[in-house]
């Protein structure tokens, strides 16, 4: 199942009237491309004039439950038209996640290539009820930043009334950056240059996880820069 993360108003996204990149090359060679679903949509409003009203709304409500827990209420604008997107894959973005928690633990030593990050032993310390995260917005659970500045997490209904985790598109681009920092010290040009080529799939953890932090990284400043959500995809 593809991974893919978007950064725009929320309307575009639930209305569908956004592409994903397979959608993007499919489109441009004229071939066709089917997304499957693990939910079945086939009833989904999907004009924009009537979902935005809905999404401003619980926007505010949200803005309303976190109340003085962040410095202004939240506020992006629905009616933009602006939006980005990239396909990290699980593999990369699973990559990430275990080079960064690696990063918190350096008496434990990284597998050479990706293993399934939930049933790794440092991501299972970094997760652990008591853990000191310096790369929380990375590591955790999330499905939705948002473009405020806080720095923890938090469970709450989303637009389709799924539970889902919520973070902060500035910490995440703090986090990544603070990451970069203590590992790569790579400058933006070459972030930018490994995501160009998709890593082998018996390539290192190191390598598949660059491929995975170039795409998170532009995302994220794509995403604090427009102060658009960001979301992952699946």
């Amino acid at each position: 199942m593809a991974l893919d993360v978007y950064v725009g108003p929320l309307t575009l996204y639930y209305a569908g009237q956004w592409e994903n990149m397979g959608q993007a090359e499919a489109r441009e060679r004229g071939i066709q491309y089917h997304i499957i679903r693990t939910r079945r949509e086939d009833d989904a409003v999907t004009d924009p004039a009537k979902i935005r009203p809905a999404l401003v709304n619980w926007q505010k409500l949200l803005s309303d439950a976190l109340g003085s827990n962040i410095a202004e209420p939240l506020d992006w604008d629905e009616a933009s038209e602006d939006y980005m997107t990239g396909r990290p894959d699980w593999e990369s973005y699973g990559a990430l996640i275990l080079w960064a928690a690696y990063a918190e633990h350096r008496d434990l030593a990284p597998p050479p290539r990706y293993v399934e990050f939930r049933e790794d032993p440092a991501y299972k310390r970094s997760t652990a009820e008591d853990a000191t995260n310096y790369f929380p917005h990375v590591i955790r659970d999330i499905e939705f930043w948002l473009p405020s500045a806080f720095d923890f997490t938090f469970k709450a209904n989303a637009p389709n009334d799924d539970i889902a985790t919520f973070g902060s598109s500035f910490t995440l681009l703090a986090n990544l950056r603070a990451l970069n920092d203590t590992t790569w010290q790579a400058d933006r040009a070459t972030i930018e240059k490994w995501g160009e080529h998709r890593p082998a799939s018996d390539g290192s953890l190191e390598d598949t996880a660059k491929y995975g932090f170039s795409d998170m990284f532009l995302l994220a400043e794509y995403a604090c820069q427009r102060r658009l959500p960001m979301k992952l995809d699946y």
